[in-house]
């Protein structure tokens, strides 16, 4: 699918479209022409992403497609940032980023790669900041996550990270736009869905800067001990989680037993409890955390409350480790065939690939979460990376699963991307399938 974003006024027209992984030509033919032209960021727009990621004299940059370096010299010069850094793929933009860094007396400070910023190394990054597109934001996405340190800043002008939630969002300013058009989505509105993308302006009378926390990957089994009046408990914590979103499930067992849900609010490194059993009244008993996580540890305060007693206390639970490469297999959700993913770890990285019948298809959208994995795949995405061949088939496949005594608990969705009639898709969206996922492990 392509999104296309028109833009007339003062003369500038805007057209964001697939973007090109290839870095510039090794012959002596000229380089090809970028595939994003380049559009500035306004100025008064640049300081209010540096301002919403509270740039300051500790913090990185790093401006992917960093077009004349406004935002890698504003980081340093207006926001004391330690160090800026731009990757653009366009020489001649490197040669004027140059230039304006040298006018503006920061070049000891500032540095502009010129290179491919999907294949350049970015890990050193307290702040990242973007203006691309959406299914660009997409596609590195899972990059960002992978490599980026958690509680790292990423700060998107206009785009948002489809079903990843920004923790921050704002209107900026109101801009003159002469035109707009984008591909009708039938997953635009469904928050669950790589597609959605009404977090992004769309109306042409505005800027939208949108900022995600990069999150720790907390997925998994955490068991601790908790002090009662009973006295010690064993305290397990299961944590499912999709990108920067996780759902608790929580038990305390030994001379009491209890269980729950509990809610959790994440901020980077930083994570925060409340467990109220299911079969408690309000308030008769309750644990409340907030601390951090660091690898498989979780570290803080924990506050005990049991009817009218409240007791606090430093608190560590630590997570199970967790192997789930192998080839798991379960029923399809759009026909009666078993389908597979398979999972390996190459060069320290789990790479996934989706196993049906004799279509072996890459999933390049997969996450680590530590004791537990989330993936997203397009099935049915053609090999140009733009158009869908549309059968019963074709959609989005979104799967989160944690591993448990060697088991994988979680769920499995299937979005079908449109009815057909006659061989031609409608479309529209049909309903989708979600269902409780507990693959098979057939090979290990």
């Amino acid at each position: 699918m392509k999104t296309a974003l028109t833009v007339l006024g003062l003369a500038l027209a805007v057209a964001v479209v697939e973007l090109s992984c290839a870095g510039p030509a090794k012959t002596a033919a000229p380089p090809a022409r970028p595939s994003i032209p380049y559009v500035a960021t306004r100025n008064d727009t640049v300081q209010d992403m540096l301002w919403i990621a509270n740039v300051g004299k500790d913090d990185v940059l790093y401006d992917l497609g960093s077009g004349d370096g406004r935002i890698v010299i504003a980081a340093v010069r207006d926001s004391d940032a330690r160090r800026a850094v731009g990757i653009e793929i366009d020489p001649e933009r490197i040669r004027e980023s140059r230039k304006n860094a040298r006018e503006a007396g920061v070049t000891d400070r500032v540095e502009f790669i010129e290179g491919d910023l999907f294949t350049s190394d970015f890990r050193q990054a307290s702040v990242v900041t973007l203006f691309l597109g959406h299914r660009q934001n997409i596609n590195l996405r899972s990059k960002m996550l992978r490599i980026l340190k958690p509680g790292t800043r990423i700060v998107s002008h206009q785009f948002g990270m489809g079903e990843w939630q920004p923790d921050k969002a704002f209107t900026v300013r109101t801009a003159y736009l002469g035109m707009w058009g984008e591909l009708w989505n039938p997953f635009s509105d469904n928050a669950r869905v790589p597609d959605y993308s009404a977090n992004e302006s769309h109306f042409g009378t505005s800027d939208k800067i949108l900022m995600w926390v990069v999150p720790p990957p907390v997925a998994g089994i955490w068991r601790g001990k908790v002090k009662t009046e009973q006295g010690l408990q064993d305290f397990q914590l299961i944590l499912h989680q999709r990108l920067s979103k996780v759902t608790v499930r929580y038990q305390l067992s030994g001379k009491i037993n209890l269980a729950g849900w509990a809610h959790v609010d994440l901020w980077g490194s930083h994570v925060r409890f409340w467990c109220k059993p299911d079969n408690r009244d309000y308030g008769r008993f309750e644990l409340r955390f907030d601390g951090h996580v660091k690898g498989d540890t979780m570290k803080g305060t924990l506050a005990v409350i049991d009817h009218d007693r409240i007791d606090e206390c430093e608190w560590k639970a630590q997570r199970g480790k967790a192997d789930f490469t192998g080839t798991w297999e379960w029923p399809c959700a759009s026909g009666p065939r078993l389908v597979k993913l398979r999972i390996e770890r190459r060069d320290g990285q789990l790479i996934a690939t989706y196993l049906d019948g004799d279509r072996t298809i890459p999933v390049t959208d997969f996450y680590d979460c530590g004791g537990g994995f989330y993936f997203t795949l397009l099935i049915g995405r053609q090999d140009d990376g733009a158009s869908l061949r549309i059968t019963e088939d074709t959609g989005w496949l979104i799967g989160e699963a944690v591993l448990d005594d060697g088991t994988l608990k979680g769920n499995i969705e299937f979005y079908p991307y449109s009815e057909m009639s006659g061989g031609r898709a409608e479309g529209k969206a049909s309903r989708p399938v979600i269902q409780d996922w507990t693959p098979r492990l057939v090979k290990p």
